[in-house]
């Protein structure tokens, strides 16, 4: 995986890659405040990707506020994220499918405040998932839960309890991940 390469001196370090693909209109913010109360305890990065080419300027402009070291995907000229950086913003759906198996946990977008959600690739990528409270009470997020193939969060608040445990048991993650994609083959996220 050479994208995963570009954290290499993260994973060295034993921080966190938390991902939020996919992010919706109004979820940037609530993607912000999880990752800022999970690096009070434990350092890492956040990779955030847009859900929609028309939102990745906006996007990015308006994250700028939170005033954190952001690396732009499409100007990065070096092979590895540079330690210091707390955000890596993605601006191609090429690229935001490529990070799903560097993470060490997803948000799936339009689980945060609504809307579309795709599980097939974090899952066919082996994410661990985290579903937010706006995950849609349907087949897939009843059967992953089910099969221990995802968590849900009820609150936003939770999600961050929820990615604590998963960082501070990375073999419980990945087992919920393996339980996800034997699910998802059986079921065909119907």
């Amino acid at each position: 995986m050479e994208w995963c390469e570009r954290f290499k001196e993260f994973r060295e370090r034993q921080r966190c890659v938390v991902y939020f693909p996919n992010v919706h209109e109004g979820e940037a913010t609530e993607a912000y405040a999880i990752f800022l109360s999970l690096i009070r305890v434990r350092m890492g990065i956040m990779v955030l990707a847009p859900d929609r080419e028309e939102r990745y300027e906006p996007v990015y402009r308006d994250a700028q506020k939170y005033h954190l070291q952001t690396i732009r995907h499409s100007r990065l000229f070096t092979s590895h994220v540079p330690i210091k950086t707390r955000v890596y913003f993605v601006e191609t759906a090429a690229a935001r499918d490529a990070f799903y198996g560097c993470a060490d946990l997803c948000v799936p977008g339009g689980t945060l405040v609504g809307g579309a959600v795709d599980l097939a690739q974090p899952i066919a990528d082996g994410c661990p998932l985290i579903l937010g409270p706006k995950m849609p009470d349907n087949a897939a997020r009843r059967g992953l839960l089910a099969a221990g193939g995802a968590v849900w969060a009820q609150s936003i608040a939770e999600i961050v309890d929820l990615a604590k445990v998963w960082l501070d048991d990375p073999v419980a993650a990945k087992a919920s991940a393996r339980q996800a994609r034997m699910w998802w083959a059986q079921h065909g996220g119907d």
